[in-house]
């Protein structure tokens, strides 16, 4: 049971009592309920099947001066990749929120303190000299897939994720389901991220040569305008950030790029 009158009070109030009688914080109650990593009480937990944000944003529950206190609530209430609510795990370094498995790789909810992929990149860019050395891509490309290549692949991923275009490449082209017609190997965005969740990647090479794959099938089967616009579009999401976030030679700083994603 959720007590209006004592939420008014403050997130540090316990106002929820369960079923065996005991007292619980909103907080208290989300890390019972075995969401303690969500850190986010107003989305995970629900009253009469919706979340106490939406109860609050409606003035169906009301606090002191309309603002219920929340150690959180610096972090988004938005998954950055698809900009959809839900459950959502909150960085513990900056104020990001993303669904488990938006986010490359799956979040892991034992972690705490967890930090997102943008934070792990900005800690890799802070170890950069001023001005990082230029790669040419042929060399980057055969890099054996340790754990900085991985992590740098799986950001360019996210980033793609990130581009709403990016949407029509998730899944299994239309043109190839049911059909005995179409590409000799189908490639989409999907099955490249549980690739590189499943670290079958040996070299960047084949997690570049895959994404590629995806643009190049794609001019193959859909010739309309729109199509290709959209593909192209996409398809330099990912050359752009590739060719930036690896700082292979003829593209911008690095170090400049990261900071502002």
């Amino acid at each position: 049971n959720l007590y209006k009158e004592k939420l008014k009070q403050g997130s540090s109030e316990k106002c929820i009592q369960s079923e065996d009688g005991r007292w619980f914080t909103p907080r208290e109650f989300e890390v019972e309920g075995g969401c303690a990593k969500f850190k986010n009480w107003k989305q995970s937990i629900r009253c009469g099947g919706y979340p106490l944000k939406h109860l609050i944003e409606r003035r169906i529950l009301k606090s002191h001066n309309n603002t219920i206190a929340d150690p959180y609530q610096k972090n988004s209430n938005i998954c950055k990749v698809c900009r959809k609510w839900g459950k959502l795990f909150c960085c513990d370094t900056c104020t990001r929120s993303f669904h488990k498995n938006c986010h490359i790789p799956p979040v892991e909810p034992e972690r705490d303190p967890w930090s997102c992929i943008f934070c792990e990149m900005k800690a890799i860019q802070e170890r950069c000299p001023e001005s990082p050395p230029r790669h040419q891509e042929s060399e980057v490309l055969m890099r054996q897939m340790l754990s900085e290549e991985q992590l740098k692949c799986e950001f360019v991923l996210l980033k793609v994720y990130c581009d709403a275009k990016s949407l029509s490449f998730e899944s299994e082209p239309y043109h190839q389901r049911g059909r005995s017609q179409g590409p000799e190997k189908p490639m989409w965005l999907n099955k490249v991220k549980e690739t590189l969740n499943e670290k079958m990647y040996l070299q960047v090479k084949g997690f570049v040569e895959d994404m590629r794959l995806i643009f190049q099938n794609h001019k193959v089967f859909y010739r309309d305008k729109k199509s290709i616009r959209l593909g192209l579009q996409v398809e330099n999401t990912f050359e752009k950030n590739f060719k930036k976030i690896f700082a292979i030679q003829g593209t911008s700083s690095f170090k400049t790029f990261v900071l502002f994603v």
